[in-house]
């Protein structure tokens, strides 16, 4: 009986887990483009099958020859199921003249983002 309630545990748990995968795993960051000195376009999609209280992606800016030249933070919040935005974003003033913009991590905790 007891192997019994601990499959049924076991079942029920990896269920609950198939039904809520973590948002860095389903938030996609499809694409991060310049636009100018200042500012770049972020196309990303919430393929989360709920909605996301709060994003945090954290992006790396470097320079033609792809050295880091900087770091950045963008927060989206109450993002619906499904939802695909292209949005635009302004570059950090502590950063020179980019070239590149990549994802470096999405979390949905601000602490984890900001460290």
């Amino acid at each position: 009986m007891k192997y019994l309630f601990l499959l049924f545990l076991l079942l029920t748990g990896g269920l609950a887990c198939a039904q809520s995968p973590a948002v860095s795993h389903c938030f996609k960051v499809n694409a991060l483009i310049k636009m100018d000195e200042d500012h770049y376009w972020a196309d990303w999609t919430n393929g989360c099958p709920y909605t996301i209280d709060s994003v945090y992606v954290t992006v790396k800016f470097s320079d033609k020859s792809r050295q880091n030249i900087g770091d950045g933070v963008w927060s989206l919040h109450f993002i619906g199921p499904g939802a695909s935005r292209v949005t635009r974003l302004t570059t950090p003033k502590s950063v020179p003249d980019f070239q590149f913009v990549n994802v470096n991590k999405v979390t949905p905790d601000l602490l984890e983002a900001l460290r």
